[in-house]
């Protein structure tokens, strides 16, 4: 009769030891052999039962394994990060003149290009292979699949209402907002290079988040999921006080510095301006507490 596969089985947790025949039992040497054969093999069962190979999300499934997989199992490879544009520059007028040859033509390209991290790979895979949201592309698919991205490390999952990103649409354009940071920068150079599985009427737009030096005060585009009011937020959080990045009164004013231009807008929300010093630091760059508001030393 056959044996019905089930999950609430577990595999094999000891392996099946090898033993010295008897007539070899009072050898020593043989003996510390087939010892070394069974700890080895031992070490095998462990590895394969803590790595399963389908679940590439695994922490121990990196480097040229995980190639192996996306590629042997999932028939993903790992992709390219390109920000390389190129172009055509030819006829009259075209350019500025005595730049080319006259009647002549020039190919030209620029940018950058690198193989994809273990994460972002590890990212790539789950929104291609995601079957939760469905088969039919809708906003609310397109959502989560980004807010799965972004917030998802080694391609794990995430709770869309957790952290809903800004999506919008005009005619066939969508326009995606979020922090400006590596991962961010990755998604649209995976999407315009046709790496992630989306529609092709469709277009896809971008807004970078970040933060502007308005007269001293930091300036941030859009709040997206920066609280806009100090309702109810603990003290030392900050909030988007329309543009301006305030500060809830409280906190000990002594931590780390932060930097404009080293900060994220992301990397702030997490760190509050609890710990922003309250007076001007006098150094170059550095955040401060202006009695609620968050200025950028001179």
């Amino acid at each position: 009769m056959a044996q019905i596969e089930s999950f609430a089985t577990l595999p094999l947790q000891q392996v099946v030891p090898s033993y010295v025949y008897g007539e070899f039992a009072d050898d020593p040497d043989m003996q510390a052999f087939f010892a070394g054969l069974n700890t080895t093999a031992q070490g095998y069962v462990e590895w394969f039962n803590s790595v399963p190979l389908g679940l590439y999300t695994s922490p121990y499934i990196n480097g040229p394994l995980l190639d192996w997989i996306g590629n042997g199992v999932y028939g993903i490879s790992r992709p390219v990060l390109s920000n390389q544009s190129s172009g055509l520059i030819a006829g009259y007028n075209s350019t500025a003149y005595n730049a080319i040859p006259y009647n002549g033509s020039t190919f030209i390209s620029s940018g950058s290009s690198a193989l994809a991290s273990d994460d972002i790979y590890k990212r790539v895979m789950t929104w291609n292979l995601y079957r939760g949201d469905g088969q039919m592309f809708t906003m609310g698919w397109l959502k989560n699949r980004v807010n799965r991205f972004l917030n998802g490390p080694n391609g794990s999952d995430y709770a869309v209402l957790d952290n809903p990103p800004s999506i919008t649409v005009s005619g066939n354009v969508f326009t995606i907002s979020s922090f400006q940071d590596s991962v961010f920068t990755a998604l649209q150079e995976l999407l315009a290079n046709n790496a992630l599985s989306v529609p092709f009427q469709y277009a896809f737009a971008f807004v970078n988040i970040s933060f502007y030096n308005d007269g001293g005060m930091l300036w941030m585009t859009a709040p997206l999921t920066y609280p806009t009011s100090p309702t109810g937020l603990a003290a030392g959080a900050v909030w988007y006080n329309g543009g301006v990045v305030s500060v809830i009164p409280g906190g000990p004013g002594t931590g780390s510095p932060a930097y404009f231009g080293a900060i994220t807008a992301a990397g702030l929300l997490a760190l509050g301006g609890g710990g922003l010093p309250t007076s001007n630091p006098n150094n170059l760059n550095q955040l401060w507490n202006n009695g609620g508001v968050i200025c950028i030393s001179a």
